[in-house]
């Protein structure tokens, strides 16, 4: 048992410090400290006995007399009732003493309190000064302490910040220079001190009762109850972890006995407060049985958001709060507006932002890139919580039966817990309760009067692919092979889960230097969008490897992409600001000119949003370069660099070449002949500016004709759902038919594209440029039809989205329409905020037509 009398522990622990020469103590220093002891008393305290004592490793006894005996002599005291002695001593010449119960009880509770704070911020995996007070739970346990409850807890998983929080929150009520409640007795003990007095027979009310020094008989709630003028405010015992304890699980019923014990029989002394932190599958397993009975929801405060299928009542971290870590760990703010919205939604769990802030930690670790980040995160995660557990036979056994009841993903995420668990087999029972607690998985109780049925999956679907990958890894002989991979392929369709098996098994390939294996699986027949993710994830993996992995030149044999060309990777995801430097490391890995278009021409496009016209005419040179002045595909009526060099000259002198101008409106002439089946690069690049140039020129006609004769002129397109082409196209058709006054038609076409968009989502980037398009055409539909409300939201939406991407000439299209809103609904300060931000836009690019966007 911990002892509870922590007086002189804190001053010894100072002692310490002082005779050492620190001001704060590290973990890594108790190595050194154990030596310095050593060297003055010649007597050993371990590191681990050490990190004990400073609170960076959990105590689960009292620290023996020979540890504090040493401790004491090496601060120059005889032993430690010399210590203690002189301490006395001090006190009695320093402070006046107060003889008032309360002040009494408060003095014991403020220094066992000071401990366990302490020692909960050393274990903080992030730096506590870095982490965050959850507006939440201060909110929660005001409610709580304004009321009539006796007990509540925060519930949640394990590594959620629990124990975090409540030190924020004990040094916002009862600790801090501001605390609110300052006259509060507050006692915050980790559940080892008090389980080991609860197992041994006492009673947390007699336990109470002794630290007043009552008296035989005497009850310390009974006495103040009866000496009300006596009482300064609450009593509030505060229990971290109580589920921590290692102990079976009847000895923990029988703590949660007297805990309710204790809970209930403060119906008279509402001042009395229990707060506790707990997980979720023991609140499941022991507390929640007692709901039936109308006297636990009587005397327990779970608060609003609590979730009853998940058992969870403390909430994600807020898009705020993550930020603020992210900003205490010196994140560039420049660098968190580029975080896409799924990887911030990731990091709201605050295990996974706290990995990301590790993989971050120390001078010489740069930014590692969200989309090797979340995969780290993941297989650092599985690493910690599974494969280095005491139970990781138990555990993984349990996982593979999971995979093989959900078919490895093709029976959807859920199965039943009675078909998982062999509740006889008490290991894997064990090991199962782990897996819950430590959020690998997830119980979901839809159990009713008359039936039983509790569903279980993974906390999230990326340990769903991480587990199936490995799984074929495994069945693979750790050699990935061709067989492997066909089966694979065969066994899961084309999807974005597909994609990500493979992402990891193509991590696992780069991390074990199979570089066969490498190019086997670039080799699949995937889709276009598979193919991106596993070529982008490998430029990323060896940019940020540097100099500890080979170069990619030396991964690729000379030749390799002229078998296979590059182009039939890169899709129109790769149209991102944060993609840059991925497409300037694959133009040096680009062999053949089409390959060397397409990236070019992606640059153009992107500086062209961008609004960066000197960006715009170095790609435009870059562009001359490789195809020339004239067409050279057959089908083509001018080349890629003509359309450009249009575009590129109306935006910055307002000048029409009236040659180029000419070609493109005698486009219909040159499809007189038969339909083609597939497009090439520069048929493409021409295809996406023409629309572009029909909306700058205002010829809302030719827009509409143009997309519906390209339609038939290539008549598998229509047919490829996903194809951002075919999307675009769909965008410029909406866009005109709206201008020519067919609204309902717009309307029809942005439907589609929203479902078709919401059923490809994915958690990588997806192609926002298209999906800010569709808001605004959506957000005039809104318009004609005098739904301002519906209207706004969507302008608004695009716009967060175009100036969160830096899609600046979406942005000014945009503000055309949100003016009109604004001033519809009289919203003068947005309108003047939106006038300041296009002011901005306008000065920053040398563009001088911009103007008619707006």
């Amino acid at each position: 048992m911990i002892d509870l009398s922590y007086d002189f522990i804190v001053a010894l622990q100072k002692e310490v410090l002082y005779r050492f020469g620190v001001e704060v103590m590290l973990p890594g220093d108790c190595k050194h400290l154990s030596q310095s002891i050593l060297n003055a008393t010649t007597k050993l305290v371990s590191e681990t006995t050490l990190k004990r004592v400073f609170g960076f490793a959990v105590a689960q006894h009292s620290f023996s007399r020979y540890t504090l005996n040493t401790l004491s002599q090496y601060c120059r005291y005889k032993d430690w009732e010399d210590f203690q002695t002189h301490q006395y001593k001090q006190l009695s010449g320093d402070i006046i003493v107060d003889n008032d119960k309360w002040s009494d009880l408060k003095n014991k509770a403020d220094a066992v309190s000071y401990y366990t704070i302490v020692t909960l911020k050393n274990r903080s995996g992030i730096p506590f000064n870095y982490t965050v007070p959850r507006q939440y739970c201060t909110a929660h346990i005001e409610r709580f302490l304004e009321s009539d409850y006796a007990a509540t807890a925060l519930i949640a998983p394990s590594g959620w910040g629990k124990s975090v929080t409540l030190v924020h929150l004990a040094e916002h009520f009862w600790f801090g220079r501001e605390a609110r409640y300052k006259q509060d007795i507050c006692w915050f003990i980790h559940a080892h001190a008090a389980g080991s007095l609860l197992l041994k027979g006492f009673s947390l009310s007699s336990w109470l009762d002794n630290q007043l020094n009552l008296g035989s008989g005497e009850n310390f709630r009974e006495y103040f109850a009866r000496n009300f003028d006596k009482k300064g405010g609450r009593l509030v015992l505060i229990i971290d972890g109580f589920d921590e304890i290692a102990v079976a699980g009847d000895k923990l019923r029988l703590m949660y006995t007297k805990l309710e014990d204790f809970v209930y029989s403060n119906d008279l002394f509402p001042w009395v407060k229990v707060i506790l932190s707990i997980r979720s599958n023991t609140w499941s397993e022991i507390f929640q049985h007692s709901v039936q009975y109308p006297a636990f929801r009587r005397y327990w405060y779970v608060g609003a958001e609590m979730d009853e299928e998940t058992n969870t009542n403390l909430p994600l971290l807020t898009e705020q709060e993550v930020k603020s870590v992210l900003y205490s760990h010196q994140f560039n703010p420049a660098t968190v507006r580029t975080f896409s919205e799924p990887f911030l939604q990731k990091l709201r769990y605050p295990y996974y932002l706290q990995l990301f802030c590790q993989l971050n930690a120390g001078p010489d670790q740069s930014f590692v890139d969200e989309r090797l980040s979340l995969f780290e995160i993941v297989s650092r995660f599985v690493q910690q919580r599974v494969f280095n557990s005491q139970n990781n036979s138990f555990k993984i056994r349990i996982l593979d039966q999971l995979l093989a009841l959900l078919d490895y993903g093709r029976n959807g995420q859920y199965t039943d817990k009675l078909l998982l668990l062999n509740q006889q087999d008490l290991a894997l029972a064990q090991a199962y309760k782990e897996l819950l607690a430590d959020n690998i998985l997830v119980e979901e109780n839809l159990s009713q009067e008359i039936m039983f049925h509790v569903k279980v999956r993974f906390a999230h679907n990326f340990l769903l692919e991480y587990f199936t990958a490995m799984h074929f890894v495994r069945e693979s002989g750790q050699q990935l092979t061709d067989d492997t991979l066909q089966q694979i392929l065969t066994h899961f369709p084309a999807s974005a889960y597909r994609g990500s098996l493979f992402k990891w098994l193509l991590r696992y390939a780069m991390n074990q230097r199979q570089t066969d294996s490498t190019h086997k699986i670039l080799c699949l027949p995937l889709s276009n969008l598979e193919k991106s993710m596993l070529l982008e994830y490998l430029v990323l993996h060896y940019q940020q490897e540097g100099d500890r992995q080979p170069d990619l030149k030396h991964v690729f044999p000379p030749g390799y992409f002229k078998k296979y060309p590059l182009n039939s990777f890169i899709s129109d995801d790769f149209l991102h600001p944060g993609k840059r430097k991925v497409l300037t490391t694959l133009l040096t890995l680009a062999e053949g000119p089409e390959d060397k278009l397409k990236i070019r021409s992606i640059l153009f496009r992107l500086a062209l949003l961008q609004l960066d016209a000197e960006q715009c005419e170095q790609e435009l040179n870059n562009i001359k370069k490789i195809c020339g002045k004239e067409p050279q595909d057959e089908g083509l009526w001018l080349s890629p660099y003509e359309i450009c060099l249009f575009i590129y000259e109306y935006l910055k002198f307002g000048i029409v070449n009236e040659g180029i101008r000419e070609k493109i409106y005698d486009y219909a002439r040159y499809w007189n002949g038969s339909s083609r089946q597939s497009i090439t690069v520069a048929q493409e690049i021409v295809y996406r500016n023409m629309g572009f140039i029909f909306l700058l020129l205002e010829d809302y006609e030719h827009l509409f004709n143009f997309s519906k004769q390209l339609f038939a002129y290539h008549p598998t397109l229509p047919y490829r759902t996903t194809d951002s082409l075919r999307q675009v196209l769909l965008c410029w058709q909406a866009y005109a038919q709206l201008q020519l006054g067919h609204p309902d038609t717009a309307s029809r076409i942005c439907r589609h594209l929203d479902t078709v968009q919401s059923k490809n989502a994915t958690d990588r980037y997806c192609i926002r440029h298209v999906e800010t398009l569709q808001k605004i055409i959506m957000a005039q539909v809104y318009n004609n039809r005098q739904e301002y409300s519906k209207a706004l939201r969507a302008a608004e939406g695009a716009m967060e989205i175009a100036l969160k991407q830096d899609l600046k000439l979406l942005a000014l299209l945009n503000f055309s329409l949100l003016r009109k809103i604004y001033k519809q609904l009289q919203l003068e300060k947005q309108l003047d905020q939106a006038q300041q931000q296009v002011e901005l836009f306008h000065k920053s690019t040398s563009f001088k037509q911009t103007a008619r966007l707006w």
